[in-house]
């Protein structure tokens, strides 16, 4: 019974996920650092608590859990991204590092304990939209 409804309701939800994550990677570009940051915390808590209740009461709306589940799974990776100084890179271009250790010792390091938070987040909210969702 759970993997019929993983099979069932998973890809509408990770579609709707990884629709909502490309719009706010839009919308994290377009707006400034602090108004990005307010609408994150003020979708952080409320958004995946409706995803959870809309997968108990409602069947077949899979692609909005996952879009309502965006703003927590996004918003480790984007505050980490928001309080990156701005001349990061820059400085080290500067000093003569290329991009492998660019990323080797900025980016990587930098990215990896948020990523990997946004990454379990992103796993256990989709799994439990799908199995609170009754086929």
């Amino acid at each position: 019974m759970m993997s019929l409804a993983l099979r069932l309701n998973l890809p509408a939800i990770l579609t709707g996920l990884l629709g909502a994550c490309a719009v706010i990677a839009l919308l994290m570009r377009a707006l400034p650092a602090p108004v990005v940051r307010r609408l994150g915390l003020l979708l952080l808590l409320p958004a995946p608590g409706l995803a959870l209740a809309l997968a108990s009461i409602h069947s077949g709306l899979g692609w909005l859990e996952g879009m309502l589940i965006a703003p927590a799974v996004v918003f480790p990776t984007g505050a980490t991204l928001l309080t990156l100084p701005p001349g990061t890179t820059r400085a080290a271009i500067g000093l003569g590092a290329d991009l492998p250790t660019r990323l080797r010792l900025i980016w990587f390091p930098l990215l990896l304990p948020s990523a990997f938070l946004s990454i379990l987040l992103a796993v256990v909210f989709c799994i439990a939209c799908a199995l609170l969702d009754h086929p």
